[in-house]
This record gives C-alpha cells, structure tokens and sequence, in this order.
C-alpha cells in the first residue's frame, strides 16, 4: 500500500502541504492538480522519498520510477545506454524495445543532448517503464509532445497503470479528459 498521512511540509514560513492525505490503490492512476506553486512537485517528492523534511507519515513500495520535469537523463550516455543503465544485467537485451515503444529506436546511439526536448521526454518515459518500478511518478510527462506523441504517451501510461500506481502532475485539462484517473487538486 502507498499512503500519505497527515503530511505536512513548511519552505521556511511558506507552507505548502498542510495535513494531506492519500492512499492510492494497487494500480491505477492518481493526476494531482493545481496553481503553480500548490505542491504538486513537492508530493512528488515526498513520495520519491527526495525531501525528507516534513511532519506525517509516508509509505511508498521499494522501486520508485519518477520523470522529473527536467528529465534528468545521462549525458555522456546514448539513448540505449540511458534506457539499458535501469535494466538489471540480465535485461540490458530490453532497452531496444523501450526505445522502440517511445518512437526513438532509430536515436539509440545519439547523447540526449542532440535530441529535441520531445525526444527527451519520451527518452525520460521510456527508462521510467523499462525500470519497472512499484509506483511510477510523472511530473508533467507529456509537455514537450506533440498532439500524436501526447496521445501515444498517455496511452502507454494507461498501460503501466494496469499494473501499479501512476501519480501524474499535469496542467492540461485535455490529459485530465484522456486519462482515466482520479484528480486530486492542490489549493
């Protein structure tokens, strides 16, 4: 089970939690929701476990995959490498099908650097699924994709959300309509 309970989190005098609670299900997915500065990153990070921080109580599964907003890919590594470096040594054969599956088999040996941020977003969704973990954190997964990648992306979402909890932070009523998720708005 992943919950938060009772959390409360202070940036000095801001105070951007207050007494939130969440128990997400075994599967499915969770979009949080809200202006600017609300807390949607935050909970994500509470979540991963990266603030540390904070008053009330979370618990989260083992492995945790997050795509962070600034993809936080490798840069001296290529797309394969940046994929297969999540893979276990006995799976490393994979990272051809992840690429495959985000559109970008054909940049596997190109550095991050060189790919448009597109390219980089789905490069940062396709380590997220080949990691394999028991959430799956996404903080504005799909705002560099265009209309075509947008859609093809979220349906891979739904596909991992089949098998464990998605949290998603979006800005776009358009993803809140495609997806079929619960909405938790931040205020």
């Amino acid at each position: 089970m992943i919950a938060l309970s009772h959390v409360s989190k202070h940036f000095g005098e801001k105070e951007v939690l207050r007494d939130f609670s969440l128990t997400l299900g075994e599967r499915g997915i969770t979009a949080v929701v809200g202006k600017n500065g609300s807390g949607k990153t935050t909970l994500l990070r509470i979540l991963a476990g990266l603030e540390k921080k904070y008053s009330g109580e979370v618990v989260t599964g083992n492995r945790i995959a997050y795509v962070f907003q600034d993809y936080r890919l490798v840069p001296t590594l290529t797309a394969l490498e940046n994929v297969a470096l999540v893979l276990g040594k006995d799976r490393r054969g994979e990272a051809v099908g992840y690429l495959r599956a985000v559109g970008l088999e054909a940049e596997a040996g190109s550095l991050p650097g060189s790919l448009s941020g597109g390219m980089q977003q789905r490069l940062a969704l396709a380590r997220a699924f080949a990691f394999d973990g028991d959430l799956l954190l996404l903080d504005e997964p799909f705002a560099a994709l265009d209309d075509e990648w947008k859609r093809k992306m979220m349906d891979a979402v739904q596909d991992a959300a089949q098998t464990r909890p998605v949290v998603l932070v979006t800005h776009d009523a358009q993803e809140l309509a495609y997806l079929n998720c619960s909405v938790v708005r931040l205020d």
